[in-house]
């Protein structure tokens, strides 16, 4: 990987769950900080990993989930569970997609996450982790920018992985969430293809958004 990356890139492995992945010059030297869980990745993931760091803009779907199996294996701690937004509160559309799609069926917990600062390259916009049943939904999306379709369409996401997870018992395999019965239940949604392509009209302002400092 360094190779791919030039022979003169640093890596430093850390511990640090709010930022997994970064790749800085320091002094005129590449840094690639990497969270300690990507050293026991296999070849293909390792392989994803380069090509993303080299032209990506959004991270592909083996990164995602692997992140996911990082998150999901936190030491437990308080959550302060924040719904409400400035332009779309979570909890009605949690209450409205539980009704519309899944039975009134689930019953997890879904909170607005971190604000975070400065230029991003790659943007995940909801996780749900599989301990807590949590759903966090990045607050890049509570904005005049954002129509509440496509927060739905995030939400949704989230709910069907809670919904394979507490209902089916099929949440995770081997690591693999995204798998054929998950992206039946997805394209359930009936905005799906029209959040699809508003978020690949849209991507790149949503990575340049910068929220307001409280």
């Amino acid at each position: 990987m360094q190779e791919a990356l030039g022979r003169n890139l640093r890596l430093v492995w850390t511990m640090n769950r709010r930022v997994m992945i970064s790749l800085r010059r320091q002094s005129g030297q590449p840094v690639l900080r990497l969270h300690e869980s990507f050293a026991t990745a296999g070849q293909q993931l390792l392989g994803d990993l380069v090509q993303f760091l080299l032209h990506g803009r959004k991270a592909p779907q083996s990164i995602k989930d692997f992140v996911r199996t990082i998150e999901s294996a936190r030491e437990p701690r308080a959550i302060r569970i924040v719904t409400g937004g400035k332009h779309h509160d979570l909890r009605d559309i949690y209450r409205k997609l539980n009704a519309e799609y899944f039975g009134d069926k689930l019953a997890g917990r879904i909170t607005w996450g971190r604000r975070a600062f400065g230029v991003k390259r790659s943007i995940t916009f909801g996780t749900y982790a599989f301990d807590r049943k949590l759903i966090r939904i990045h607050p890049v999306l509570d904005t005049g920018l954002t129509p509440l379709f496509y927060v739905e369409s995030v939400v949704h996401h989230e709910m069907v992985h809670e919904y394979l997870d507490t209902v089916e018992g099929i949440g995770r395999k081997r690591g693999k969430v995204h798998t054929r019965r998950f992206r039946e239940l997805e394209r359930g949604f009936k905005f799906y293809e029209m959040a699809k392509a508003w978020e690949k009209r849209h991507l790149n302002k949503l990575l340049r958004y910068q929220p307001e400092r409280e």
